[in-house]
């Protein structure tokens, strides 16, 4: 992934373990990364340490949310990755505590530190509060948000604002859709259950390996795939929805 300079901002909503993080920082890019957790943020601070002292990465401890109100964050003791301000999303995966964290909007992020050229979305039921606080003015070159049950309406309101290209990444593979079952994949996952592996745990892309799980995958610019209309993108994930998913989940990119 290269970066031109000067040096461009990523927006990493919902962190996690950092590992987007990293990904965005070693390819040069000025990231601002916000995460609700307090453990998580400490790790990121001690592991990202130079990264914050020279300023190229700045953490922000808190939910996005569409105000300033405190927000309770849920954590799943089955994977910290999967806590969430919505507790019903946490319910039957062992939660194990709340945490009140400060709310933060979209919109103060922009106006500390400039539109962002990429705005990458994970927020476990929460990314529509990112994606609808987007307006034409503030939109970012780049956009990714979790596919779910509210997709198409985020879809077409990314569309409204001068979105016009689309993709749809499966997050096991980060392959796009019309992709995914190609015949070297499915020889590479026999090779990995050959081997007595469920499912490959990193996957390369581009010259990288991916975590599967704890990554996002390839930024939109570089990921797999070709672009495609409104229309089309929304076509696809209707197939999608309807077939059998199992625990594969989807990325919607936007340009």
């Amino acid at each position: 992934m290269k970066q031109s300079s000067p040096m461009k901002t990523i927006f990493d909503f919902g962190m996690y373990d950092a590992s987007d993080t990293l990904y965005y920082l070693e390819a040069g890019f000025r990231v601002v990364a916000v995460e609700a957790n307090p453990s998580l943020l400490e790790r990121a601070r001690s592991a990202l340490a130079p990264y914050i002292a020279s300023e190229q990465l700045h953490l922000i401890g808190g939910a996005i949310s569409n105000d300033h109100t405190d927000v309770e964050l849920t954590v799943c003791g089955e994977d910290s990755g999967s806590s969430s301000i919505y507790a019903v999303r946490v319910n039957g995966r062992n939660p194990v505590g709340t945490y009140t964290v400060p709310g933060i909007t979209t919109l103060d992020l922009i106006e500390q530190f400039g539109t962002p050229y990429y705005l990458k979305i994970d927020l476990e039921g929460a990314d529509r509060l990112a994606v609808l606080s987007l307006s034409a003015r503030t939109k970012p070159e780049y956009l990714s948000f979790e596919a779910n049950e509210d997709t198409e309406e985020l879809v077409e309101h990314a569309a409204t604002i001068g979105f016009t290209k689309f993709k749809l990444i499966h997050q096991c593979s980060f392959r796009e859709i019309s992709n995914q079952n190609n015949l070297a994949d499915r020889a590479a996952r026999k090779l990995v259950r050959l081997l007595g592996f469920a499912e490959p745990q990193y996957v390369r892309r581009g010259g990288r390996l991916f975590k599967v799980a704890h990554s996002s995958g390839p930024a939109p610019w570089c990921s797999d795939g070709a672009w495609c209309s409104r229309d089309a993108i929304l076509a696809r994930w209707r197939r999608a929805k309807s077939a059998p998913m199992g625990n594969a989940w989807y990325d919607l990119q936007a340009s």
